[in-house]
């Protein structure tokens, strides 16, 4: 497994005016606060959603820095369970302005297509904008993101405000993959 740092399309979103298109879950589901206690703890969920997508933002980190940005106050996460097993996570970073960003989000590969993530994605985002007074929501996604990560982000009520190329550090091996699953 060798990393390759590659210019990636990425593109910026907002949510328009804080308004969250809310959507219901299918099944009954736990939306729990979550303060990992351990570096190993955060990764393994972090991996267990990432892997699929090639997260490699907090896997590249030392566990120092790693362990300081879990435990950071600036850092919100929440988790999504299903009778007992992690369906998913999302991670959010607070600043000084009332303005969150969306770090990570996704769902474990059982969980994808089953109408989790719109309603998981919709109440994290609706709890954190009451909880802190939210004024900004945004995030960012990349052509390696799942391909219906914008239109389902447009869904929740968030806009693309901008597109750029940006370097980042792939593994090889998963690019390989995810052009052979989604290009052809």
């Amino acid at each position: 497994m060798g990393y390759i740092t590659i210019k990636v399309k990425t593109t910026y979103l907002e949510l328009k005016n804080n308004l969250v298109t809310q959507y219901t879950f299918p099944f009954e589901v736990d939306v729990l606060p979550w303060q990992p206690k351990d570096t190993q703890e955060y990764l393994k969920v972090y991996k267990a959603v990432g892997d699929a997508w090639g997260w490699t933002g907090s896997t590249l980190l030392d566990e120092e820095t790693l362990s300081r940005r879990i435990h950071s106050p600036s850092r919100i996460f929440y988790l999504l369970k299903v009778s007992d097993e992690v369906a998913g996570f999302i991670e959010f970073v607070l600043d000084d302005k009332k303005e969150v960003e969306i770090l990570y989000f996704g769902l474990t590969p059982n969980f994808i297509g089953k109408k989790l993530g719109l309603p998981f994605l919709s109440t994290t985002i609706d709890k954190v904008i009451q909880l802190y007074d939210i004024k900004k929501v945004w995030l960012h996604t990349c052509e390696y993101d799942h391909p219906s990560a914008i239109k389902n982000y447009k869904k929740v009520g968030f806009e693309v405000i901008k597109e750029e190329l940006v370097e980042e550090p792939y593994d090889e091996d998963y690019l390989e993959e995810f052009k052979k699953k989604y290009h052809g």
